[in-house]
């Protein structure tokens, strides 16, 4: 992903720093990043309390974080609904993968899902202000549409997926 990410920002001439680290110890200098941006990533973590204090750390003043993120865990009767309708219940999964998935979702904080409203109680007391959500993903779901076929098109329509952008003051 980190080499994808580098060869689409060279491309479009854009001068980023990709960094592959751990989450809750980047060993980055204090107020040193301008931006910092997740994609998928808070629902892996083990302690986000101790992510989100470092990366307020490390972001400089008026600095901005911007989270991509989901609760790929639970669904509502809705999402409950149309999986089984279309088919894409997870208990076609292998026993095999559904097994090992469980083993490791059960390591992490947001086991029982990501909710954003319980992310963004965490970035406040990391010290972060002005934390914005923002769940309306309509346009992105149609443009994503013709590339993940209509059954998984419609399901993540049913999910709880955000944005969330705080800063740090």
């Amino acid at each position: 992903m980190l080499e994808g990410a580098r060869a689409k920002a060279a491309a479009a001439g854009v001068a980023v720093t990709f960094l592959q680290a751990d989450a809750e110890h980047t060993m980055l200098p204090a107020g040193s990043q301008d931006v910092i941006v997740t994609r998928h990533l808070i629902w892996t973590l083990v302690d986000p309390a101790a992510a989100f204090a470092e990366w307020f750390r490390v972001l400089a003043p008026g600095g901005q974080l911007l989270v991509v993120d989901g609760d790929f865990v639970s669904r509502g009767w809705v999402g409950s609904l149309l999986s089984r309708l279309l088919g894409t219940s997870r208990t076609t999964v292998a026993d095999a993968m559904a097994d090992r998935h469980a083993e490791i979702l059960s390591r992490v904080h947001f086991s029982a899902g990501a909710q954003a409203e319980k992310v963004a109680e965490l970035l406040y007391a990391a010290g972060f202000t002005k934390v914005r959500i923002d769940t309306a993903f309509g346009a992105i779901h149609r443009a994503q549409a013709a590339e993940v076929g209509w059954k998984r098109a419609l399901l993540r329509r049913s999910e709880h997926r955000y944005a969330i952008s705080p800063c740090r003051p």
